[in-house]
């Protein structure tokens, strides 16, 4: 880590003359943001690994729980056996009785010795007959236990593809921007399941424009490389301001106009370069969610800014019904 940070200082200081007088403030937070980016990245390929080594023990425990079913099913058969023995004694023993009855009273002792035995015979039937009801509910158990092991299994591979694919939309995003990334014009951020890319409207547009710098042109084209080939998430691309009135007569009328005709533009770039036009809406926000004061100018720089936010599909059904955002622009 030590040695990846000494590379991306030597970097900056390189591209130091490149970019100008940058404060020494952003020079840090850059470096932090850094390397912030890459401990998330080590933290989810961690969580990544545990969901595997949780997914192996699931399983074991189902194959054990199918080999003790397979195990009772075969005391259930042989427990069916004995009890039909049993239940021809049984009957056997039942016709000598009958018989015995006729004889008279010089036969009396050895039936009720019979009569002894029978209730003997049939207890033993009764206990096997108990035996059999409870490997059955056993058995029965032992596939509710099966069925909760086999949807727990499907949830951590679902959960394991999840962060398979997110984590590789974020390393895909922090390595095709890293240059932007240290020179604190852009920063990606990662919140339960929601990717946000905020770039500053330093790298994107000129005061008051609406027009994408060439800058800003080549990164946009960057993240669109990544966003061509996501459908599991839908875009919003997010247009901010200060509170800073626009110039009189321009074209369109207040910082809302202006923040919803940047994010319209920077949508347009996106789907020229690949990614699926109904999979991403423009959102113009205006000054109305600062992330900084706007009472000095390094706070107003701040809320000066387009965000890009990828955020998870409810259900299949959503493609092409999303209209919740797009509303926003209009």
């Amino acid at each position: 880590m030590t040695e990846r940070i000494a590379t991306v200082g030597f970097a900056l200081a390189l591209l130091a003359p490149l970019v100008g007088c940058v404060p020494t403030a952003k020079y840090d937070q850059a470096l932090a943001a850094s390397a912030q980016l890459t401990g998330e990245r080590d933290e989810a390929r961690t969580a990544l690994d545990a969901l595997g080594i949780e997914l192996e023990s699931a399983e074991s425990m189902a194959a054990a729980e199918k080999e003790r079913a397979d195990a009772f099913e075969t005391l259930v058969g042989q427990l069916k056996v004995h009890e039909d023995a049993l239940r021809g004694q049984l009957a056997t023993l039942q016709e000598q009785v009958a018989a015995l009855s006729a004889r008279g009273s010089r036969e009396r002792k050895k039936k009720a010795a019979l009569e002894k035995m029978l209730a003997a015979l049939q207890q033993s039937a009764e206990d096997a007959q108990a035996q059999a009801t409870a490997s059955q509910e056993r058995i029965a158990a032992l596939q509710d236990e099966a069925a909760r092991l086999a949807a727990e299994k499907a949830r951590l591979e679902a959960e394991k593809a999840a962060l398979e694919e997110k984590t590789a939309e974020y390393d895909a995003l922090v390595e095709g921007l890293q240059a932007e990334i240290e020179a604190g014009q852009i920063t990606i951020t990662e919140l339960q399941g929601k990717l946000t890319v905020q770039m500053s409207n330093a790298i994107l547009f000129d005061s008051g424009s609406i027009q994408v710098k060439a800058e800003g042109i080549e990164a946009l084209n960057k993240v669109a490389g990544v966003l061509a080939g996501v459908t599991s998430r839908r875009i919003s691309v997010e247009g901010h301001t200060d509170n800073v009135p626009v110039r009189a007569g321009a074209s369109y009328g207040d910082n809302w106009g202006l923040s919803a005709m940047r994010a319209s533009t920077v949508v347009t770039l996106l789907t020229n370069a690949g990614v699926d036009p109904l999979n991403i809406a423009a959102v113009g926000f205006g000054e109305h969610r600062p992330v900084a004061s706007n009472e000095d100018a390094d706070g107003r720089a701040a809320n000066r800014r387009t965000e890009i936010v990828l955020v998870p599909r409810l259900g299949s059904s959503e493609a092409g019904t999303e209209t919740e955002t797009e509303t926003e622009t209009e």
